[in-house]
């Protein structure tokens, strides 16, 4: 409420649940993955001014490339038992 003063991220997410809609992390999340699921993270850091950083880790963590998908299941699984 205060002229040329910027919206703090928790204000925003206040009204915006006063407002019905509760859940902004996972829509943002979900932004996320689908931008980098389309769009080189490269390019998308470029795009919306973001650092490589930020958008490379978004891209491992959506797995669009298969290598990075099969990592990433290999790692939270035990390792395979041998068959009995």
């Amino acid at each position: 409420m205060r002229p040329g003063r910027h919206l703090t991220a928790n204000a925003l997410s206040e009204r915006l649940i006063r407002h019905g809609t509760p859940a902004t992390r996972l829509a943002r999340n979900g932004a996320w993955l689908s931008l980098v699921s389309s769009v080189h993270w490269k390019l998308l850091a470029d795009l919306i001014g973001t650092s490589d950083a930020t958008a490379h880790r978004w891209h491992q963590h959506s797995a669009t490339d298969r290598a990075s998908y099969v990592a990433m299941r290999m790692k939270d699984r035990p390792p395979p038992t041998a068959l009995e």
